[in-house]
């Protein structure tokens, strides 16, 4: 824009340059006046003059408004656009409760991925992005209230347990809970559809990263135009702070000399806090937590998702109706067999199978099927025309798949009553239950083409998931193996006490009561046992004895609890 009007300028130069020497020469060819009509001549050169005046004068006015026209017309930067503008205005106010927020997620996380303090951190983030959503004008929508429940009660399950598997999962469904609340706030995506919904989760991510320049962008603009007398106050606070630092230390440091008790904490704070590592990884934690919160709310501001989704279904559904005829009765007569064969156990197997066996194998297979019929469906829904024939075939694809779950749930579960549980099987069972949830929206969607299959989805996917969380699957496969300890094996026993976490130690140190269990799998003696059994699952997880609140985790808490029932102090 810089250039524009340098350009510009440089044209007003040369235009009055080619005046100048226009008027050079008018000058030149110009006859001197006789002094009969020199009062007439004079006059006729005033107007000539005042002409002239007038036209320079109207060059430059266009000049000046071609530049000021061009100006106006120049492109805004992104960081300043739409709601950008607002947050750019109040940009000290939305920074600083960034800032606030980054401190209160450095306090809760800060060597602590699994303590209490967690879920408060949960309710800090929706919090200030609740906050941020009304300086906005972002009006509120009733939807938002369960994605913030949901989170709420996923961070509560973290400091319930020590799966590091769980934990891993919980913190990721966090994440796009975020992602998935600020896009329901800025955008109408009640209709959307699952396809949609993905891409436009990809498009946002990709403008938080963008916006991460925008705070610098942004503050600078404000700063250049807002009078810092106003921040008087706040330069002065940060003055009687740094002047009180060097007295404390003083102060602190006789104070611990007084007092035995309180000069080993003196201590044991300084050693912690005031060390360079730390202060560099708290300072991190802070700018992390801080513009994280703030790039989320400027990502949603650049507006670059497109509200309205364009319908595809355009193709005409006879190659769509072949294809899927096809496939549903290979699906009908697979699912005959099912309930011939494995259900009703009639019917004569394949020499040298046996039904234990045939009932045993297949169900991944039959599970990955599964999901292909769900994709299967809803691209057949996305791409062709609506067709009753279509319609008819589907319903009948899924009524094949909901055989094809329970059969490969019937196979898992006597898989587990030979092989017991793990937790691999549980989490196949419960993906089970789930899809057979999930396919009920499919189902009505076959029928009515606007029902959100997304949001029906998001909230079979959200209860189940919290219900997976809260159960803990460590304890439930703890719980059912140990109802089954006669069976075990060494693999059984090095599972139970190696591969689970702290969750299964209540319930493993009960089993192990008996001796003549323990005496079956550890040649050495209890108290051996309990002391290298508390280094694996607590000492190598967990702060043991850190007089620090923050760390508290229940699970944890619980196996400490067993050991010091059992003489382990």
């Amino acid at each position: 824009m810089s250039g524009k009007i340098q350009e510009e300028e440089g044209k007003m130069v040369k235009i009055e340059r080619q005046e100048d020497a226009g008027n050079q020469k008018i000058a030149e060819h110009q006859v001197k006046p006789e002094k009969q009509n020199g009062d007439s001549d004079q006059i006729i050169q005033e107007k000539d003059d005042i002409k002239e005046d007038d036209l320079k004068k109207d060059i430059k006015d266009e000049i000046k408004k071609d530049m000021k026209k061009e100006i106006k017309e120049a492109p805004v930067p992104a960081w300043r656009r739409g709601k950008q503008e607002v947050i750019t205005q109040n940009f000290p106010t939305f920074m600083g409760v960034a800032l606030a927020f980054g401190i209160l997620y450095t306090f809760c996380m800060y060597k602590n991925p699994t303590g209490i303090t967690y879920p408060i951190m949960i309710g800090g983030i929706y919090g200030v992005l609740a906050w941020m959503l009304r300086r906005l004008s972002i009006e509120w929508k009733r939807g938002s209230w369960f994605l913030i429940v949901t989170a709420v009660l996923l961070g509560i399950a973290v400091c319930r347990t020590a799966d590091p598997l769980l934990i891993m999962l919980i913190k990721t469904a966090e994440f796009l809970l975020v992602v998935i609340f600020v896009i329901h706030q800025f955008y109408e995506d009640r209709e959307w559809s699952i396809g949609k919904y993905l891409s436009s989760m990809a498009v946002y991510l990709c403008c938080v990263i963008a916006a991460v320049v925008y705070p610098f962008f942004q503050g600078n603009e404000f700063f250049k135009k807002v009078n810092l007398k106003r921040y008087r106050t706040a330069s002065r606070v940060l003055m009687g702070l740094a002047a009180a630092l060097p007295i404390l230390l003083v102060a602190g440091f006789l104070l611990g000399r007084a007092d035995a008790v309180f000069g080993s904490m003196v201590v044991h704070w300084m050693e912690t806090f005031l060390n360079v590592w730390t202060i560099l990884i708290m300072v991190s934690m802070t700018a992390f937590g801080a513009f994280g919160v703030y790039c989320l709310i400027c990502g949603a501001c650049m507006d670059q998702i497109s509200g309205e989704e364009k319908t595809m279904r355009t193709h005409e559904p006879v190659t769509a109706i072949t294809c899927m005829s096809a496939v549903a009765l290979l699906y009908l007569f697979f699912s005959g067999i099912q309930v011939i064969y494995l259900f009703l156990g009639k019917g004569s197997l394949p020499e040298g199978v046996t039904y234990s066996s045939y009932a045993r194998q297949g169900f991944f297979q039959l599970l990955f099927v599964a999901v292909m019929n769900l994709v299967m469906v809803l691209m057949n829904l996305r791409f062709f025309k609506r067709s009753r024939f279509l319609n008819g075939v589907l319903t009948v694809i899924c009524g094949c798949t909901y055989v094809m779950i329970a059969s490969a749930a019937y196979r898992m579960v006597l898989y587990v009553g030979e092989y017991h549980l793990t937790y691999l099987r549980v989490l196949v069972l419960w993906f089970l239950l789930l899809l057979a949830c999930m396919m009920v929206g499919v189902v009505i969607l076959i029928y009515r083409n606007r029902f959100p299959l997304f949001g029906w989805c998001l909230v079979m996917i959200s209860v189940f998931f919290v219900g997976f969380s809260y159960m803990r699957p460590d304890r439930v496969i703890a719980d059912y193996n140990a109802a089954h300890v006669g069976e075990w094996s060494d693999s059984d026993f090095t599972y139970m006490t190696q591969t689970l976490s702290a969750d299964a130690v209540p319930v493993v140190l009960e089993t192990i009561q008996d001796n003549a269990v323990l005496g079956r799998f550890y040649s050495g003696g209890r108290t051996e046992f309990l002391t290298e059994y508390y280094r694996w699952v607590i000492s190598k997880n967990y702060q043991v004895g850190a007089a620090d609140f923050r760390t508290w985790n229940l699970s944890f808490e619980e196996a400490k609890q067993s050991f010091r029932d059992r003489g382990m102090e």
